[in-house]
């Protein structure tokens, strides 16, 4: 991961942790039937951001490595859950987490996982992995099917130069597939949502470190956004949809 990778998101922190989704609470339970997760299991969530996939594994009981090298990311992931016993956040990259080697029982990365130098990765997640041990991948895609993701994809692809290059979207199941290989991989979808008013759906579109944020400087831009809300609001709310794709070692 580079420095332009690690500071994208340092002006923020804010709309990420207020903003983005969070994982479905089944990812849970899903890694319970297929792998047999357990309380008891040592977890290193990898570019951990806020703490959005941690939660999920504090709550379950697990002794978690959150690795983060964004200092306002990481402060944030600590300050939220201070309460926890069970979380080590380390300035680290998922190219150099700086865990012992051998010791984790499952490997987590989220929505940064596009930000990863694959193969220096690799062999980080190859060193610190123990050897039974487990990569889990996953992410929250906006829902191709829905047709307000459709209009806000295309005023994306229309308005936001470096878009494509930037995005997730880019990383297909083969690539996926060859990265966890020579581990076999399932791959589990399950729906997820937001629902927001129009202050809260620019906080998510400000969340997206390709967007510009200020708006006083990009009116014409926010103004077409504020008309794509309005087309598709229903009492001035819209549901926000999402497949989260998770991809199981």
């Amino acid at each position: 991961m580079n420095k332009n990778s690690i500071e994208r998101f340092t002006d923020r922190v804010v709309d990420y942790e207020k903003y983005r989704p969070s994982y479905p609470e089944e990812i849970i339970k899903i890694l319970k039937e297929r792998i047999g997760l357990t309380r008891k299991w040592l977890v290193a969530d990898i570019g951990s951001g806020t703490g959005l996939s941690t939660q999920l594994f504090l709550e379950n009981g697990n002794d978690v490595f959150a690795i983060e090298p964004n200092r306002q990311m990481r402060e944030s992931l600590v300050h939220h859950f201070k309460t926890y016993r069970n979380l080590i956040a380390l300035n680290a990259t998922a190219e150099n987490t700086s865990i012992e080697p051998g010791c984790v029982d499952l490997i987590f990365a989220g929505q940064s996982f596009h930000w990863f130098d694959r193969n220096a990765c690799r062999v980080e997640f190859d060193r610190i992995l123990a050897k039974d041990g487990h990569i889990v991948l996953a992410w929250n895609q906006r829902d191709p099917e829905d047709a307000f993701q459709q209009e806000y994809e295309q005023f994306l692809c229309d308005h936001i130069p470096n878009y494509r290059s930037l995005t997730h979207k880019h990383i297909s199941d083969q690539d996926i597939q060859e990265f966890l290989a020579p581990r076999p991989m399932i791959k589990v979808s399950l729906p997820n949502q937001q629902i927001f008013d129009l202050r809260s759906f620019l906080g998510r579109v400000r969340s997206s470190s390709y967007f510009p944020k200020n708006q006083t400087e990009n009116k014409s831009l926010y103004d077409e956004l504020h008309a794509l809300f309005d087309r598709y609001a229903i009492s001035e709310k819209i549901v926000f949809k999402y497949i989260t794709e998770i991809y199981i070692s």
